[in-house]
């Protein structure tokens, strides 16, 4: 073999011969003839002592080594793109490269994606890559470089950022309340039908404290509807389906349109000793001081967007 021989040149060639599914397409993607790309992955067949590919004249088959090697590779490349980008940034300035953010779905649909042209037109060498999940992703395992988080933080090891607070209300519409009548307490809410937002399903019961101070109150939950999704639990509230707990940016079309009202208003849905249910910008473990400027100005950018648009409550009402 060359002792001009370049294991990284070659895996870059074998990567994208597997995304486009030819040797024609990679080289033209590459400016390079198709030959030179079918020499370089021989040359790392022979470097690695496996085959990666069997070729015919019609088409191409990865092997179970070039599998293995394809899953690795592909990391391996993309940290090395990563290291790349954190230099350039170091010695420009200027925030460079992709940033992998995770955020629950109705943040990204209704309230993230009308602001997206605007962070491309002040930051256009920056690449999103945006995770919509309702489950909290795992943030090394998946390589997320941030993340916006509702709640207790279950892992102590990530860094936050508390964005805000929010505090949920209870919902209902005035056609079921008209038929179920309104509930003054929240023991009221015993043989009422309870609509509840969780991502495992779980839910068993809801917790209240009084505004006017005092105790706090536990009962049972009799959710016949539990879903992953906080918007299908607005829209069941407003379709008169039953009673449920949401976010009052949530609602707001809602309840200007008369579809849902407010009930139990002298009741905190959310604990007033910790401050309602926080909202966490979270990035992975590790110092402060080593995040990318890249991931910065993410984080900077949707901490704005979120105290511009969700209407978010800073205090308790």
């Amino acid at each position: 073999m060359s002792n001009n021989f370049n294991e990284l040149h070659a895996a870059e060639a074998f990567v994208q011969v597997m995304n486009t599914g030819s040797f024609a397409a990679a080289a033209k993607l590459r400016g390079e003839n198709p030959s030179s790309v079918s020499r370089a992955i021989a040359q790392l067949e022979s470097h690695l002592g496996v085959r990666l590919l069997n070729r015919t004249t019609r088409n191409l088959r990865i092997t179970e080594a070039g599998t293995t090697y394809l899953r690795y590779v592909r990391e391996l490349l993309e940290h090395q793109q990563a290291v790349r980008d954190a230099l350039l940034e170091l010695r420009s300035g200027t925030p460079k490269g992709l940033v992998r953010l995770s955020v629950p779905v109705v943040v990204g649909e209704h309230i993230l994606a009308k602001y997206l042209g605007e962070f491309h037109q002040q930051y256009p060498e920056v690449n999103l890559q945006i995770d919509l999940s309702n489950r909290n992703a795992q943030l090394v395992e998946e390589g997320i470089d941030l993340a916006l988080r509702f709640g207790v933080l279950a892992d102590s090891s990530l860094r936050a950022r508390r964005v805000s607070t929010i505090w949920r209300r209870m919902y209902a519409s005035p056609a079921y309340l008209q038929a179920h009548g309104i509930p003054k307490t929240p023991k009221d809410l015993i043989g009422h039908q309870c609509i509840a937002f969780s991502q495992r399903g779980d839910v068993k019961e809801w917790e209240f404290w009084p505004k006017a101070g005092g105790v706090s109150q536990k009962h049972k939950v009799d959710s016949w509807l539990t879903c992953s999704s906080p918007m299908m639990v607005v829209n069941a509230i407003a379709s008169g389906l039953g009673v449920g707990r949401s976010a009052p940016w949530m609602v707001k079309q809602a309840l200007g349109n008369g579809e849902v009202v407010e009930i139990l208003s002298d009741w905190h849905c959310d604990d007033p000793q910790q401050g309602g249910l926080p909202m966490y910008i979270v990035f992975p473990p590790g110092p402060s001081a080593q995040v990318p400027l890249k991931s910065r100005v993410v984080a900077e950018f949707l901490e704005n967007v979120l105290l511009r648009e969700f209407g978010v409550e800073r205090s308790v009402k």
